[in-house]
């Protein structure tokens, strides 16, 4: 509690050198530009800036043990402060009925904008080039005593983390280590003996906290941990229990029981909850504009051979689910009977059925797919939340079953409409290809990227390049 109410210091201080010279800034607009005609305008200005930078004190961030400096060296955490600010001060003016000019307003944020720009900056020069990481592992005033169990690989990285952000005021005080004696050194820290003899390192010397970072779990963790316990020292583990080279771990909890969640796909909540906001619309939006296209291809199918209309396919979808996919038949009646006759002449590499000149395709039939008309009903899959806008093609039931082990991670996310695989070919791309293409997407997934491949899937479907 200590540490994290130092941390609410820190950023109450940091709030209030924001709201001085938000104050400075709207004096200065004032006394040179005498644009306050009334010293009420004036006060309710300064009164403003002031309960606005009280209140966001409210929702602090106080979950890091070593708290690190309020102004983080990131432009995303910039842009969020702004955006909070301007909603918060909006939000108050609003429901409060604030009798505040829109030329007050105006300058009130710009006050803000300029203090937290100059601010940022001063901070970033600081932390980059004034703070220096020498001398960073001694110990002084304000800077808490640390104690690492373990100096393999994990117990190095706790080392690097504190040692090169001293702006965390942090001093390690040594490593303690199963299989370590002797005068070993990990970047000038010390080892500080066995860890049966933590109850004495602890005893003789002042220790905030203890570093659990074992490579595995000995028969002894137990008791090192009930000892640390019983004197009463916090302690922490590194949650990255398991060497992981995709999925990133953070800790969650199970019906009120802490765990560590690992995940291998990206998970921004906010953006995916307008992704998904976007795949609604978006479907609803392109079922009505190509309503019209859609009339003309049934009524084309109709004419040119007998069978359904739609094509209804089981599919893959996220986590294995298997759903529905609609498509407009362009192909004879019978052709999943007629497949297992053309298996031989398979074109395309892995576990996918593709032939270019495939017999089974109608004359309407190959005209659709050519431009992807034949896909329209999929935005109805889209509106019940069984695909999205853009994903990785569902593949067929049979075709997972043969998939390698780093194949199905496809299926970590829901499928779509449009992936790079549409973009890059379709077709004229192999299947190991396109599942690698598949997996770069996911890795790389964001908001803008989906944008650009909308924005090029138009362009791709009217080429019809690649389709067949």
């Amino acid at each position: 509690m200590i540490l994290i109410a130092r941390n609410r210091l820190d950023e109450f201080i940091y709030r209030l050198l924001k709201a001085s010279a938000v104050l400075v800034i709207i004096l200065a607009f004032e006394y040179y530009l005498d644009i306050f005609t009334s010293g009420y305008t004036m006060a309710v200005a300064t009164l403003t800036a002031v309960i606005i930078q009280l209140i966001i004190l409210i929702h602090l961030p106080s979950n890091d043990i070593i708290p690190k400096k309020i102004i983080r060296d990131k432009v995303a955490d910039f842009v969020r402060e702004e955006a909070k600010f301007i909603l918060i001060v909006t939000f108050m003016a609003f429901f409060t009925r604030w009798q505040i000019s829109e030329l007050d307003y105006t300058f009130l944020l710009a006050a803000n904008f300029s203090a937290q720009v100059a601010l940022f900056l001063v901070w970033r020069v600081y932390n980059r080039y004034l703070l220096s990481p020498l001398g960073a592992n001694e110990p002084g005033p304000g800077k808490k005593n640390i104690l690492i169990v373990g100096s393999g690989r994990r117990g190095q990285k706790v080392a690097d983390i504190f040692l090169d952000h001293p702006e965390l005021k942090a001093h390690i005080m040594g490593f303690v280590d199963y299989n370590r004696d002797g005068l070993w050194r990990y970047r000038d820290v010390p080892l500080a003996g066995h860890p049966d003899n933590i109850r004495s390192v602890i005893a003789s010397h002042q220790v905030d906290l203890v570093v659990m970072a074992l490579e595995n779990d000995p028969p002894q963790g137990g008791r090192l941990f009930d000892v640390v316990e019983q004197m009463g020292v916090k302690m922490c583990f590194l949650p990255e229990i398991m060497d992981t080279r995709i999925a990133k771990c953070r800790p969650y909890s199970l019906n009120g029981q802490p765990v560590f969640l690992y995940h291998s796909v990206p998970e921004n909540r906010p953006a995916l909850f307008i992704k998904e906001l976007m795949d609604r619309t978006g479907a609803l939006a392109g079922m009505i504009l190509s309503a019209p296209i859609l009339i003309l291809a049934v009524i084309a199918i109709r004419i040119d051979s007998r069978g359904p209309i739609l094509y209804r396919q089981k599919r893959t979808g996220k986590n294995g689910r298997v759903f529905d996919m609609y498509k407009l038949r362009t192909m004879v009646d019978e052709a999943d009977t007629i497949k297992k006759n053309l298996e031989h002449l398979n074109e395309m590499s892995g576990p996918v059925f593709k032939i270019k000149e495939d017999p089974r395709v109608t004359a309407v039939g190959r005209f659709l797919r050519k431009y992807s008309i034949d896909e329209i009903p999929q935005f109805w899959n889209v509106l019940k939340g069984d695909m999205s806008l853009v994903g990785p093609r569902p593949p067929l039931p049979e075709e997972v079953t043969n998939f390698e082990p780093w194949q199905h991670r496809k299926l970590s996310v829901k499928p779509g409409l449009s992936c790079l695989w549409q973009i890059n070919g379709r077709n004229e791309v192999d299947f190991e290809h396109w599942m690698k293409m598949d997996l770069q997407y996911i890795d790389r997934w964001s908001l803008k990227e989906d944008a650009r491949i909308l924005i090029k899937t138009i362009p791709a479907v009217f080429k019809g390049k690649g389709a067949c």
